[in-house]
């Protein structure tokens, strides 16, 4: 079990039902990541950074892209997170990983020595993401890349069909997100603050699915909901009728086979770091 100290460094907290929920996430959306590291060109022997890594189901992934002539470094603020990590890496054999306790808003990594970093639902959640994609940017060499998947309009999810509790829970969402620092549409802001940092955005493409009952992606609306429900009326953004409500129609939804979920829009970015700025 994690501290309530721990749980408090997260919005989604470090439990472990977050941590499953983290690892059946990781393996719905691995093609998308994948696809992206290919568009990056991220390969063998290659110096990488996986920035906001939580228990590093990623990590895990670039570690084996970039193979034992390679380098992962994996930082996070979460203590419990990078120990899980590093007990992974040991297990699975990957010496090419190096897990760090650390805040992304001050990365401490040595300047123009990478040649990739990726960062995955990390800049919604940050109260500073400029200094974020600083700090990457100055630990990437000139011609690094920095590959960015996150929401740029997270109340844009949607089930169908619908009830008015819907839109409520999603806007309680964004609210709880916001309220402890974070931005759940960065994407918006991403191509600016790359701009300023000295990035040249490469491909800036949306990323939406589609979800239907008796999938697997049905189901990580369905764990994230579990898990989040409760923090949501612990914080008085909805009450528990509420959450009762939405509980119900999530079940009618489910055995409906006409029923649909629309995932909260998110960009996937790939900015190349200037030879100068």
């Amino acid at each position: 079990m994690s501290t309530p100290r721990e749980c408090n460094e997260y919005v989604l907290g470090t439990q472990d039902a977050e941590l499953r929920r983290l690892g059946f996430q990781h393996r719905l959306w691995s093609r998308q990541a994948a696809e992206a590291w290919e568009t990056a060109q991220f390969r063998p022997g290659q110096r990488l950074i996986d920035v906001g890594c939580g228990p590093g189901f990623a990590t895990t992934e670039l570690a084996q892209l970039v193979g034992l002539d390679g380098v992962v470094v994996g930082v996070d603020a979460s203590e419990r997170f990078i120990n899980y990590l590093r007990a992974r890496a040991a297990a699975i054999s990957l010496p090419q990983i190096e897990a760090r306790v650390g805040d992304v808003q001050t990365l401490d990594l040595p300047a123009a020595s990478f040649d990739g970093a990726y960062a995955r639902w990390v800049l919604c959640f940050v109260g500073d993401p400029a200094s974020v994609v600083a700090g990457v940017a100055r630990a990437l060499k000139p011609g690094g890349v920095f590959v960015i998947q996150d929401y740029y309009y997270y109340r844009g999810a949607a089930i169908c069909p619908t009830r008015p509790v819907v839109r409520q829970v999603f806007e309680a969402v964004d609210q709880s997100w916001r309220v402890r620092g974070g931005d759940p549409d960065i994407g918006k802001r991403l191509p600016t603050l790359l701009t300023e940092a000295g990035f040249e955005v490469k491909r800036l493409d949306p990323l939406v699915r589609v979800a239907r009952p008796d999938t697997a992606l049905w189901d990580w609306p369905t764990t994230f909901f579990a898990n989040y429900l409760p923090v949501l009326v612990e914080m008085n953004l909805i009450t528990q009728p509420d959450a009762d409500e939405w509980n119900e129609h999530w079940r009618e939804r489910t055995a409906d086979a006409a029923s649909a979920f629309i995932t909260p829009p998110m960009l996937s970015i790939v900015a190349v770091r200037r030879e100068s700025r």
